[in-house]
């Protein structure tokens, strides 16, 4: 997977972006049996239809719709038929796809800038969250990707010849490294044969609350899974450019970012001062 990301990355310098319609409905919005990240020119939707997995990837700016869908029996379909989104809001409430879904997340679009270096061990959690923000995306006739992370949550959608990967996931970072918790995993992976398509229970409130750290779980040697489902990226080291963490099996490489590194950049916003839950009611 890591060879095509680095390929993803060097074909998107010439993309620029442009607004759309869904500059109005900016942010992460959720129910628990379905997600949606929308930004100023993308939207990348998940949910639960029926017996199956969807997810549905739209950027109009750049002629991009496409749909996969996964099913118990182990197929994966891409349907040609797919229709552009209908979009709506309502007193606070999204409809999209016939779905009803209450926003967790804004987002705020910026222009480029220069973020900062990370010089000392204090800043390691807001560069791991600040160099991060931001979107990308590509698509030829072999490969879809984009890629949206906001301050709360990570969104990937991946289709190429070896591996379909669709995921929305929450994070949390601080100066030991990052916790990820992925809510929503669709994937097959035709090299290790993983089938995976799962939407975890009470969505919407994961997808609302900041996550909580434990910070005896970030070990520099090891990944480690807590029993929830959460990983803990564990920091390796830091430059002023540059951090390294503990990526289960690999290490991940987070890079502070240049004017070109991102088709849409997201503006930095803290973590609130707490580190629970509060819990919201979802709707119906």
């Amino acid at each position: 997977m890591k060879k095509y990301v680095t390929l993803i990355f060097a074909l998107l310098s010439f993309i620029q972006a442009s607004a759309s319609d869904y500059s109005a409905h900016k942010g992460v919005w959720a129910n628990d049996n379905a997600e949606a990240v929308i930004t100023d020119s993308v939207c990348i939707v998940y949910f639960r239809a029926d017996s199956t997995l969807q997810a549905i990837l739209e950027i109009p700016s750049h002629g991009i719709l496409h749909k996969t869908v996964f099913s118990p029996d182990g197929r994966v379909s891409f349907p040609t038929d797919a229709e552009p989104l209908n979009i709506s809001e309502t007193n606070g409430v999204l409809n999209i796809c016939g779905m009803n879904l209450k926003k967790v997340e804004d987002i705020e679009t910026t222009k480029p800038y220069e973020v900062p270096k990370c010089t000392t061990k204090f800043d390691v959690g807001r560069c791991l969250q600040e160099w991060r923000l931001g979107g990308r995306y590509y698509a030829d006739d072999s490969l879809v990707y984009c890629e949206i992370n906001t301050n709360r949550h990570m969104f990937v959608y991946m289709v190429n010849p070896q591996m379909t990967y669709l995921r929305a996931a929450a994070t949390r970072n601080n100066n030991n490294g990052t916790l990820f918790f992925q809510n929503i995993r669709i994937m097959k992976n035709r090299n290790t044969g993983e089938y995976t398509m799962e939407i975890m229970p009470d969505n919407y409130n994961i997808a609302l609350n900041d996550l909580e750290i434990d910070n005896s779980k970030f070990r520099p040697n090891s990944c480690t899974f807590s029993p929830d489902g959460g990983i803990y990226w564990s920091l390796i080291s830091f430059t002023d450019e540059r951090i390294l963490l503990n990526g289960c099996g690999e290490t991940y490489t987070i890079n502070r970012p240049s004017s070109d590194s991102f088709v849409e950049w997201f503006k930095y916003k803290p973590y609130s001062e707490h580190n629970g839950k509060t819990a919201t009611n979802n709707i119906s």
